[in-house]
This record gives structure tokens, sequence and C-alpha cells, in this order.
């Protein structure tokens, strides 16, 4: 390795340094938002696949211009399916970690939770017509992932227990992807659908 390599990676440390938020950031990428897309996705992968529910392979980056959708990848038909993915965190927690109230989590109840999923998931639906690449005959598939802290699998379970998101034809499958479980040694998720 060169010095100027050395030199590089040393500033892409610091800018990734300053540019992190530090709160709610497992999936985090802070200086490249494709990364934190993909590696979701890609955790959401191993998670399916463990459960034996892996219905895609092939997962490939878009490119910053060339989305909707953000990925894409083959069906196990080798169809192309289209995936769209958004975080689900608080930005008033955000900006009390970055004023150094690193404690002032986000506080989560049930209607919180269902609602701002709901507007993803409804936003994200809204994209299918603006598809570049399209026909995905494999299918739309929106992918929300989060790191916040009281959003536990047991929580989100009991937020979910009986809540049935409006559904849209266009979009084949939806997702929430926790951040990863020690416990359970991957990612929880759960099927919207």
């Amino acid at each position: 390795m060169t010095p100027e390599d050395e030199l590089e990676i040393v500033q892409l440390m610091r800018k990734a340094r300053l540019e992190s938020r530090g709160y709610a950031s497992f999936f985090g990428w802070s200086i490249d938002r494709d990364q934190e897309e993909l590696g979701a996705a890609k955790a959401l992968a191993e998670s399916l696949q463990l459960d034996g529910k892996l219905f895609f392979h092939d997962l490939k980056l878009r490119g910053r211009g060339n989305d909707p959708p953000d990925l894409e990848a083959l069906s196990l038909l080798g169809e192309r399916v289209a995936f769209e993915l958004t975080e689900l965190v608080d930005g008033a927690a955000i900006q009390a970690y970055k004023a150094g109230r690193v404690h002032d989590w986000a506080t989560w109840d049930r209607k919180k939770f269902i609602d701002l999923v709901g507007s993803l998931l409804e936003r994200k639906a809204k994209r299918f017509s603006k598809l570049k690449g399209s026909p995905y005959p494999g299918g739309y598939v929106i992918v929300i992932f989060t790191d916040e802290p009281e959003l536990t699998k047991q929580t989100v379970e009991n937020y979910l227990k009986g809540h049935t998101f409006s559904k849209s034809s266009d979009v084949s499958g939806s997702y929430l992807v926790l951040s990863y479980d020690p416990a359970l040694g991957h990612c929880p998720y759960f099927d919207l659908r």
C-alpha cells in the first residue's frame, strides 16, 4: 500500500466519522447510502434463507441515477425482482444524539409505529409507476429496515399483532428488518403482507 493509499483511507475514515449520525446506525454507511440499502437487503436474504423462505438471488445495486428501484435480483424462476428500501428511524432522536443527549432514544408506541410503517409502505408503493428498467415480472418488494433501540423483536410482534396494512396490487411483498439479534444469530424480519 502506497502512502497515497493510506492517506486516502484515513481521509475516508475521518469523513465517515464526521458524517455518522451515531443513533440507530446498525445498517448505517454514512458515506454510501447504496451500501446501507444493500446491507439491509442482504440481512433480509440471510434471515429468509435460514427460514427456508428465500425467493431471490443475485442481488445487485442499481446505483444513484438508475433508481427506482434501489436494487434488483432474480427470482428462483429467473425473473427480475425490483426492491425499494427505506429506513424507519426517528429524526428527533438523531438530533438529540448529535446534540450530546445520547440516551434520548425515540419512544415508540403502537400507533406511532403502525402509522409510520404504513406511511413508508404507501410512499414506496407509489414509486411503482416510476420504476426504471421495467418490467419486473418477479415482483416489486418493499423493505423497511430499522435499528431503533426500542423496536425489539417482541415489541414489533406485539405491535403488528392483529394489524393489516393497506395493500397495493403493485407490491408483491413487503418486509421489516430489524438489526442483528445476538440471541437469534441473525436479523429478525417481519412479513408485512
